[in-house]
């Protein structure tokens, strides 16, 4: 932080600060203002930029152990994942299902992991899901290979199924309904394989199953995520960086797929 207004007191000059992505959301739901004219990126203007004005309220401390690059990817990935597992009770012993290995899927297994959860790995590239058993994956599911994968999900938790989905792909979610256990718990936060989903209403009634949006997180939620990101020493996944001037190949190297969780631009 370079600057600061003359009445701020939540920081100083020098601070390290990232900016909560839905500005005014400090706690509880947000209303529909909030979601639709106050996120960053769209429709406020976005933070591929040197320089970047919020209001003080609107930007949590990043944990000291990390870097400005860890720190810069916690904002929306690992907000979202956090919020997903919060939404869905997680607790130790729990099966966690997690789709692909972006960012937010990543930062899922991280945390997943902290509270003694099993997590379960889907990916189309046996080389990711080899690194993402060195994460602490306990399962990896090519769904490549094996497009049917909810059947091999069910067997790896002995028939019981998953306790919470991270559904990052959108047009599976009749999968992961069939995947998981009974009073389980879907997140959905992306739709990166498509925008519908056909889903059988019984498998939403009978098993008792929760679905729900998941529209990153409140600044409440962000700092006690950092908190415990400090007290365990987590560090963020970090694929590649690129210089501010080759950010469109950043953007392209994201577009291409092949990416192990984040892709940070950096800025001098």
């Amino acid at each position: 932080m370079v600057e600061v207004g003359e009445d701020v007191t939540r920081f100083k000059v020098g601070d390290r600060v990232v900016p909560i992505y839905t500005q005014g959301w400090h706690d509880g739901m947000p209303t529909l203002e909030l979601r639709t004219k106050r996120t960053l990126g769209a429709p406020l203007s976005g933070v591929l930029q040197e320089f970047v004005a919020v209001p003080a309220e609107d930007a949590v401390s990043v944990p000291a152990h990390l870097g400005d690059s860890e720190a810069a990817t916690l904002p929306i990935a690992a907000l979202t994942a956090w919020s997903t597992l919060s939404e869905g009770g997680i607790k130790t012993g729990d099966t966690v299902l997690v789709q692909g290995t972006g960012g937010v899927s990543l930062f899922a297994l991280q945390f997943a992991k902290l509270v003694g959860a099993r997590v379960i790995i889907l990916s189309s590239s046996d080389e990711k899901l080899s690194r993402a058993k060195q994460l602490g994956a306990d399962v990896g599911i090519n769904y490549r290979t094996t497009p049917d994968w909810e059947g091999p999900v069910r067997e790896a938790t002995g028939g019981r199924g998953v306790d919470i989905i991270v559904e990052t792909a959108g047009s599976t979610l009749h999968k992961s309904l069939a995947s998981l256990a009974f009073g389980g718990f879907v997140g959905v936060v992306g739709f990166v394989a498509g925008y519908k989903a056909e889903i059988p209403i019984r498998a939403l009634i009978g098993p008792m199953v929760r679905v729900q949006g998941i529209a990153v997180g409140s600044r409440a939620r962000f700092e006690a995520m950092n908190r415990a990101i400090g007290q365990h020493g987590l560090r963020p996944v970090i694929d590649s960086t690129f210089p501010l001037e080759r950010g469109a190949d950043a953007f392209r190297h994201l577009q291409s797929g092949q990416h192990f969780g984040k892709i940070v631009v950096s800025i001098p």
